[in-house]
């Protein structure tokens, strides 16, 4: 029996301006790392990035541009593990998942 890739979601448009408010505003408009206020309209991070990212409640953090850029390029082993635990720490082993 063969695996059933799970279909990543991007949202755009209407559908997409609404999941960034509900991400913004579940993060109280601040960066989830080092707590910055975030400027409305800055891009979320997917977490896991990659070939796994998708725009689900689970899989998204806000960051601010310094950290983000912390995330992809200077430390992102320490990075990745501060969203990830933020993610399960709001829905469980759901958190980030790879899938």
């Amino acid at each position: 029996m063969e695996l059933e890739k799970k279909k990543r979601i991007h949202l755009t448009g209407k559908k997409a301006r609404e999941f960034y408010d509900k991400i913004y505003e579940r993060d109280g408009g601040h960066c989830i790392w080092c707590g910055v206020p975030i400027e409305y309209g800055v891009k979320y991070h997917h977490e896991p990035c990659g070939i796994y990212r998708s725009d689900e409640e689970t899989k998204v953090v806000m960051l601010c541009p310094r950290c983000h850029f912390m995330r992809h390029h200077k430390t992102p082993a320490v990075a990745r593990e501060i969203c990830v635990d933020y993610l399960q720490f709001l829905y469980g082993e759901k958190g980030a998942l790879k899938e």
